[in-house]
Parts: C-alpha cells; sequence; structure tokens
C-alpha cells in the first residue's frame, strides 16, 4: 500500500505497535479487551443483534475471499487455540481450593471481571508427540475407489481390480454400469445447485419422514410414499414459480436475515442452462416447455426468501 494514501495517524499508530515491547503490548491488548467488554455490556438486544449480524457477515465474506495458504494457516492456528483451551480447562479442574490458613498468605485475589493471561501458551512435549502421531496416521490414509460400483472411502480394500462387496457378488454386479446403477458423471450445468434452484426445475417431488439426529446430522426412517395424483399440469412447464414451491422453514429464533443463507439463492442463468441441458439429455424433460417469462422473474445471484409462501 502506498503510504502517501494512508492518514498520518494510521501511520504512527502502526509504527507504535511495531516498536513496542511485549509488556506493553499485553498491557495495551488488555486495556482494548476491557474496553471492548463494557462496549459490549452496555448495549441492548437490538444493538447486539445488529453486531452479531455484521461479525457474522464480515467473517463469511473474509473466508470466501481467503486464499488456499490463508485458510491453512486459519485452520492452524484455530486448532492450536481449540488445545490451548482444553489444556486449559483441564488444569483448571485440577487445581484444588485453597486452604484458608493459606489464603492470607496468598496474593489478594483479583475480580472475575478482569481479564487474566492463559495458563497456558503452548501445548506439552507429550501432547505435541501425540499431535504429530495422530497427523502421521492422517497422511497415510488413502481415499480409494472401487471402478465398479464408484464408491470411494478411505482405505478400501481392493480384491481383483474391484471393492470387497462388488468381489463377492456373483455375475452382474449389483451397482454396475451393466445394471443400469451408474449414472455417470455429473454435467457441469447441474454441478452446484443451491436446494431451492433443484426445486425450481424438478418434475416431482419425494415426500419422506426426516429426523435431526444429536449432533445435527440428519437421518431418513420409514418408506417414501407415491401418492396418485395428476401431475401432467404443472410438470408441462418448468422451472416453478417461487410462490408455488411448497417449503417450511425452520429457523432459530436468532437468524434475523435469512437472505444470507445459501439455500435460498437462485441464480437465473444456472437454472436456464440446467433445464436447457436437461430437456436435451434427459428423456423425462424431453417434451418440456421451458418459460422464458419464469425464468427472466428470477433473480441473476440473490434470494427467494421474500417470495416463498
Amino acid at each position: 500500500m502506498n503510504n502517501q494514501t494512508v492518514n498520518p495517524e494510521t501511520l504512527r499508530k502502526r509504527n507504535s505497535k511495531k516498536n513496542e515491547t511485549a509488556e506493553k503490548r499485553k498491557s495495551h491488548l488488555m486495556r482494548e479487551t476491557e474496553l471492548k467488554r463494557q462496549k459490549r455490556a452496555a448495549e441492548n438486544e437490538e444493538k447486539r443483534a445488529e453486531r452479531r449480524k455484521r461479525d457474522r457477515e464480515r467473517k463469511a465474506k473474509k473466508k470466501a475471499e481467503e486464499s488456499k495458504e490463508n485458510r491453512n494457516i486459519r485452520l492452524n492456528r484455530e486448532r492450536k487455540e481449540r488445545n490451548v483451551r482444553r489444556l486449559s480447562r483441564r488444569d483448571h479442574q485440577e487445581i484444588q481450593e485453597p486452604d484458608e490458613t493459606d489464603q492470607n498468605e496468598r496474593d489478594p485475589i483479583e475480580p472475575e471481571t478482569q481479564d487474566r493471561p492463559a495458563l497456558i501458551d503452548t501445548i506439552s512435549e507429550n501432547e505435541c508427540g501425540l499431535l504429530q502421531k495422530f497427523r502421521s496416521k492422517l497422511d497415510k490414509i488413502e481415499i480409494k475407489g472401487c471402478p465398479i460400483c464408484k464408491e470411494r472411502i478411505p482405505s478400501m480394500t481392493i480384491v481383483n481390480d474391484m471393492c470387497r462387496r462388488c468381489n463377492k457378488e456373483k455375475g452382474t454386479k449389483k451397482f454396475s454400469k451393466d445394471n443400469n446403477m451408474d449414472p455417470g458423471e455429473v454435467p457441469n450445468e447441474l454441478q452446484g445447485l443451491t436446494e431451492v434452484e433443484e426445486m425450481l426445475i424438478a418434475q416431482v417431488f419425494t415426500v419422506m419422514s426426516v429426523y435431526r439426529l444429536r449432533g445435527g446430522q440428519y437421518g431418513y426412517r420409514g418408506n417414501v410414499i407415491n401418492f396418485s395424483q395428476d401431475i401432467r399440469e404443472f410438470t408441462k412447464r418448468l422451472p416453478r414459480t417461487p410462490s408455488s414451491i411448497d417449503i417450511l422453514i425452520v429457523r432459530r429464533q436468532s437468524a434475523d436475515d435469512l437472505t444470507v443463507f445459501r439455500d435460498f439463492i437462485v441464480r437465473q442463468n444456472k437454472v436456464a442452462r440446467a433445464l436447457a441441458w436437461l430437456k436435451i439429455n434427459n428423456p423425462y424433460y424431453a417434451d418440456i416447455i421451458i418459460d422464458e417469462e419464469v425464468i427472466r422473474s428470477l433473480p441473476e445471484n440473490g434470494s427467494i426468501i421474500d417470495q416463498l409462501p
């Protein structure tokens, strides 16, 4: 950056930070932390929600623009910070309550609101060895794929140039191309579609029970039910209009701005290219009518959350 375009006061602060000692830097950071804590303690619910929203947007933008090298640096730094916090919590649990007889001989206890330096700045030699051993084992894990069923998992057992499951099956393999179970490579036109974009171009919707498991993952249970209905009327013209999609949105109370979620993003050009490819290459889409008016009504790259019923 050209120094002539930078505010002189900003340059002065930068130079001051470069030349400060470790003790001054520690004191400086503690003052900033205390001021930030006091400022946050004084804000109301509305201001707190606005600040958290700005922080989420800033972090998401920063992560999206960072290079691969910077991403690796950030992940390594976050991993070290988690290890430090974990070890710090463990040491706190091991500290015994002080005896009343020794309390008078100890230094006065600082208020809980005052920021204290971390008890541990680096991990122990034993922990470092365990981490190194863990990383070495991870490096040895190799992702292998089966050319028959196309399954790819870590450390797959290959027998006769195929996975163990395919090798056990006699005759035509269940998940092979010969059994019409290989959909092939996903074309570029259909890659990266958001859930809402898939709904706009889908001819049939599947109805099934979805459960949220402990830990945040999703699971399916029970049978898929096919309802008898006349589908010719609403599958003849595609894409669907956003207002015709039957969708139920469940969100946290803290998620005030739903427009920032990728699930509701629609790209006009992406939807048009996907339908054009399906009409040419998919026999079930051969007789559809591509509704250019609906395509033009879609955003070029934006959310349709306000158009959903």
